[in-house]
């Protein structure tokens, strides 16, 4: 075997083992069938368990420190914990409201839910159950949390704004005005940035966090919903319901850089390497794009209304 033969087989065996150690598991809300299908994904989706879990799922949230994932339902005032080794419900967190927007704290202590009817966040305390609520906004809906900034952030749709929350004193302490009807949420992987999708006034929030203020707002398509960046956060990648497409925004220029055909009605959305995931809800599927030329490269059937708001890859 020559040197160049050498490399290549050593190349190969690398890559194989790096493929064989990635375990990667993707997490649907399927709000009209109340289950969670659950995927593996390695450039192909692989039907994994369909969970059933309480009326109507719609957020998702996990954590690699306790290997669970939280699923908010919407219709039965309750919170569903998967274990994301066996796929079965281990418990379920009832709570007085009902949640959409769900979060976990980074030590993985503290359940952040927003409660759309009471007007508040839930803060829950996972080792007791214990639960505090902090009055934000009217119809609280996305949820961030920034270690860095020790903040979490809660979008209130009814009061076109974000309500900031100290992590560690779990108090309001400001209020940022957004476009309207805003709902979806992120933190930018690279700048103290914080996306949000404004629902009627169709464009996407850009919020300087140290400024604690909007500094750019960008025209988008109809109805976005979701949000994610790019693992290198150079893009941002944004559903719009009534557009059947994803905008792309270029989070260097602030400016919006194109738009791409999706499924009918793409609701959440995330990405993971080169791939860009999200689901289409009256398609009822889950699709994958490559991020650099847009074309399908997976694409797999849920179950009914996927929604896959927040958080839903979970990574080894």
């Amino acid at each position: 075997m020559n040197d160049l033969s050498k490399i290549f087989v050593g190349l190969f065996l690398l890559c194989s083992s790096l493929s064989a150690g990635a375990d990667v598991k993707v997490f649907v809300t399927n709000q009209g069938s109340d289950s969670v299908t659950v995927f593996s994904f390695d450039g192909k989706f692989e039907l994994l368990r369909e969970v059933q879990v309480g009326k109507a799922p719609a957020g998702v949230a996990l954590s690699t420190v306790n290997r669970e994932a939280y699923i908010s339902n919407t219709e039965s005032s309750e919170i569903s914990v998967i274990d994301v080794d066996s796929l079965k419900v281990k418990k379920t967190i009832d709570i007085k409201g009902s949640s959409l927007g769900v979060a976990v704290s980074p030590d993985g202590k503290r359940l952040f839910v927003s409660d759309w009817f009471n007007n508040c966040l839930l803060v829950i305390q996972l080792n007791s159950q214990q639960s505090k609520c902090i009055q934000v906004g009217k119809a609280p809906a996305g949820i961030s949390v920034s270690e860095k900034n020790n903040e979490i952030y809660v979008v209130s749709r009814d009061s076109n704004s974000v309500f900031v929350v100290s992590l560690s004193e779990e108090k309001v302490t400001g209020k940022i005005l957004v476009g309207d009807h805003p709902f979806g949420i992120r933190l930018s992987p690279v700048k103290n940035h914080l996306y949000v999708t404004n629902v009627q006034s169709n464009d996407v929030s850009i919020v300087d966090l140290t400024e604690r203020q909007e500094i750019k707002r960008v025209k988008v398509g109809k109805k976005p919903y979701c949000i994610t960046f790019s693992m290198d956060g150079k893009k941002s990648f944004v559903t719009n319901q009534y557009s059947d497409s994803i905008s792309i925004i270029n989070t260097e220029l602030l400016s919006h850089e194109k738009t791409v055909a999706s499924a009918s009605f793409p609701e959440g959305i995330d990405t993971h390497g080169s791939f860009i995931i999200f689901v289409s809800w009256l398609d009822e599927e889950i699709v994958a794009i490559d991020e650099r030329d847009h074309s399908v490269v997976s694409y797999a059937s849920t179950g009914m209304n996927p929604r896959n708001f927040g958080d839903f890859i979970f990574v080894e």
